[in-house]
């Protein structure tokens, strides 16, 4: 088992093992992978093949960023149900947990940087209207023209200060950046790490219990 276990590849998946992935999946189908793993020859555990199945290689999987309908559905569900990602990704065809995740976190870094603050902790109740106050002040940014850098900074002050209100009724704090800034964008399926793209398994949950 030490043995099985020490050569199993670990890493970004190459282009060639998604293409045998993919061959495998369409005569086998996509349910028992620990079998799939073993005869496609792939040395790859039955888990880490399906997670790249379901997050990057799944025909069913849409491709490019998240679009204007799918936001506003996004911030609406998570409103209601906060971080359940994988319930979230189930009113999204086509889209998954993780992408789902990353946007939001993106989106909100984006949305606390616009109105004046490095970080924002928010709770499923307040998030749609700080989201909506700093969406207000990016558009009045882009539309207006002759918009100088005065207003700009007022126009920044004077959100931030709706934004403390709103972090003070929501018992949330707005503090320091904890966690560098990266952007959201299309992906690469040759680089990615596939253990950051975890999903639940519930037949493991239960074979486990």
């Amino acid at each position: 088992m030490v043995l099985q276990e020490e050569s199993m590849r670990k890493g970004p998946w190459t282009e060639q093992e998604d293409f045998q992935l993919v061959c495998f999946v369409g005569l086998f189908g996509d349910r028992r992978w620990d079998f799939i793993a073993k005869v496609s020859g792939l040395k790859r555990t039955g888990k880490s093949c399906r997670l790249r199945w379901v997050n990057y290689l799944h025909p069913g999987l849409k491709r490019g960023k998240i679009t204007p309908h799918e936001e506003r559905l996004i911030l609406d569900l998570h409103s209601k149900w906060g971080n359940r990602w994988s319930r979230i990704a189930r009113k999204l065809p086509g889209r998954t947990d993780n992408e789902i995740k990353n946007f939001w976190r993106t989106h909100m870094r984006k949305v606390a940087k616009a109105a004046g603050h490095d970080h924002v902790v928010v709770s499923p109740s307040s998030s749609a209207q700080i989201i909506e106050i700093g969406e207000e002040l990016i558009d009045r940014r882009e539309e207006e023209d002759g918009y100088s850098m005065d207003d700009i900074w007022r126009d920044i002050d004077d959100q931030s200060n709706v934004i403390n209100q709103v972090c003070d009724q929501s018992n949330f704090e707005c503090g320091p950046m904890s966690m560098p800034p990266w952007d959201y964008g299309e992906y690469s399926p040759w680089t990615v790490v596939e253990e950051e793209n975890k999903v639940f398994d519930y037949g493991e949950a239960v074979a486990l219990s």
